[in-house]
């Protein structure tokens, strides 16, 4: 039996119709694309769609993005042979709210007051590599967020959670989104991941599970802000009203 194909992602098939819009001479090099709440509305996509497509689209040469001015086209076909495609960054914070939500739930079950003290440790730890630079720090959270997935002494849970950071390291998308958030100041906020080791410290899996996507919520906050390219307050009014899927994951 044939496997069934598979179903391309929004942010694919946006990419790929700007992608096309360009070659056939719609918006030329030098050109600026229609503003983000445009494109979402012609796509009938939420503008964390849009944006995944222009991360795309950046990746492969064809558009520049210009803080507080817009997107432009700067070449007419993609360095490769199509467009890079890839997990993006606001699909992979989908999983984890949903992944690490209920890691966090299942080890909050299990913990003992010794990887309590570990995971005090690495806030710590987390806090100096801060200072020294918002990479450094990222290292830091990834052992945090592993250690959590160890604690539920469930392989699979751990296996799962290390793949999603795994993916986040090597994915072309996640690592362009990774250095737009850089760029803005963002680092590992301690006092979210410390919120996190009191919810564990109650032992209270529902608890831990609401600490552990309150944070990956803000994750997802720093991305959208760390991507807008219009004039932040207009389009913060706007963007509430596209982000029902991404609340519905969270508060479920």
């Amino acid at each position: 039996m044939s496997s069934p194909p598979k179903a391309a992602r929004l942010y694919q098939t946006v990419a790929e119709r700007i992608a096309r819009a360009i070659a056939s001479g719609v918006y030329a090099p030098g050109d600026r694309l229609p503003a983000e709440r445009e494109l979402a509305a012609s796509f009938d996509v939420s503008r964390p769609t849009v944006r995944e497509a222009i991360i795309a689209l950046e990746i492969d040469g064809l558009v520049e993005v210009r803080i507080g001015s817009g997107v432009y086209v700067i070449n007419a076909a993609p360095k490769a042979a199509g467009v890079v495609m890839d997990i993006g960054a606001f699909e992979l914070i989908e999983a984890r709210l949903l992944i690490e939500g209920e890691a966090a739930a299942l080890a909050a079950t299990q913990i003992t007051d010794e990887e309590l003290t570990e995971l005090d440790a690495l806030l710590d730890e987390m806090a100096r590599a801060n200072m020294k630079s918002a990479g450094s720090g990222e290292l830091v959270d990834r052992r945090f967020h592993e250690l959590i997935a160890a604690i539920t002494r469930n392989s699979a849970m751990l296996a799962s959670v290390e793949q999603l950071w795994t993916i986040r390291n090597r994915s072309p998308q996640c690592i362009r989104l990774f250095e737009k958030t850089r760029a803005k100041g963002y680092v590992p906020v301690i006092d979210e991941h410390r919120d996190i080791v009191d919810a564990l410290r109650t032992r209270d899996p529902n608890v831990a599970r609401t600490a552990m996507r309150a944070h990956l919520s803000r994750v997802l906050e720093y991305f959208l802000d760390a991507t807008e390219v219009e004039a932040i307050e207009a389009a913060k009014a706007e963007m509430a009203a596209k982000r029902s899927r991404f609340g519905r994951t969270a508060a479920s």
